[in-house]
């Protein structure tokens, strides 16, 4: 989860310093920390493969969870880059993306009790 919280803000910092524009966010940090935790379930479901598998599984996977939020990749990398601008707000969102995936897993263990 940590390399996936990486990749986002590598993304965003990459995304920040090409954009000089200001605009307003399309997404509340909400979805974005849902978007965020379903690339993350994405992810790990293409986990043991490698090469050309993974990475069209992965393209198709990510394609999947945008559809699911009724987001364009373009959309979510723009807030993404809105988002690197504020570290408090990118930190809080990446909090409550990992707090999704971790509530996410302990419902599935009560269940399995």
């Amino acid at each position: 989860m940590k390399n996936l919280v990486a990749r986002f803000l590598l993304l965003s910092a990459l995304l920040f310093a090409c954009n000089n524009k200001t605009e307003q966010a399309s997404l509340t940090d909400q979805q974005i920390s849902r978007i965020m935790a379903d690339m993350f379930i994405a992810d790990a479901a293409t986990t043991g493969l490698a090469g050309y598998p993974k990475d069209s599984l992965m393209h198709v996977y990510f394609a999947q969870v945008l559809d699911m939020h009724h987001v364009t990749e373009e959309e979510y990398e723009r807030n993404l880059l809105l988002l690197a601008k504020d570290l408090p707000r990118m930190q809080a969102v990446t909090k409550a993306a990992s707090e999704l995936l971790n509530s996410n897993n302990n419902k599935e263990e009560k269940t399995e009790q």
